[in-house]
């Protein structure tokens, strides 16, 4: 039986839908709820909040990260087939993911709760590096001669971080997911 090429179209629509649909819930990781609603029941909740927003704000720029590099990919094929289609599945079920792990580092000070979402975007990453693989090895999607051409070494600096900062949430808690916000200088200078 032939491989079937399809259009791509239909698959950047629903990992943007579902990307826009995991942004959106993340923000409701933030508890805004007061037993009663009066003034020093909001000063004692800002600082919850606040460790709320922060992990809200690591996961959006995250989420952004990926959007940008699942465009990145896309804009550099010409035609997917179901094999690609199952990886972004993978990769968008991961995705989907993002609130309620988001919900849970907010929610929870454990370093259990820090490692449950840093390997969230571990597998998240591991996916988009899958789909680079996959894409190269298929030269029948109409791949670019940029994607044959981009640097595996930046293909590791996210599971790499994210491999330090699951280690490093024991001594660090859920700090250690600042570091993400160093991706991209790190992938900028070895490109």
């Amino acid at each position: 039986m032939r491989k079937a090429i399809l259009g791509k179209n239909r698959i950047e629509a629903l990992f943007d839908g579902v990307y826009a649909i995991a942004i959106t819930l993340a923000v409701l990781s933030i508890d805004v709820n007061a037993i009663v609603p009066t003034h020093e029941s909001l000063v004692e909740a800002i600082p919850g909040m606040l460790n709320q927003l922060r992990h809200y704000i690591i996961a959006f720029l995250t989420l952004a990260n990926f959007w940008i590099a699942q465009h990145y990919i896309m804009d550099r094929i010409r035609k997917t087939d179901a094999g690609l289609n199952w990886i972004v599945m993978t990769h968008l079920l991961f995705i989907a993911l993002i609130p309620v792990t988001t919900d849970i580092i907010g929610n929870f000070q454990s370093v259990l709760a820090v490692q449950i979402f840093v390997i969230n975007l571990f597998l998240i990453s591991l996916t988009i590096g899958f789909e680079l693989t996959y894409i190269r090895n298929h030269p029948d999607l109409g791949v670019d001669k940029e994607i044959r051409e981009h640097r595996w070494l930046s293909m590791i600096v996210f599971p790499g971080f994210s491999v330090l900062i699951f280690f490093l949430a024991w001594p660090l808690g859920g700090w250690a997911t600042l570091l993400y916000l160093l991706i991209p200088f790190v992938r900028k200078s070895i490109n």
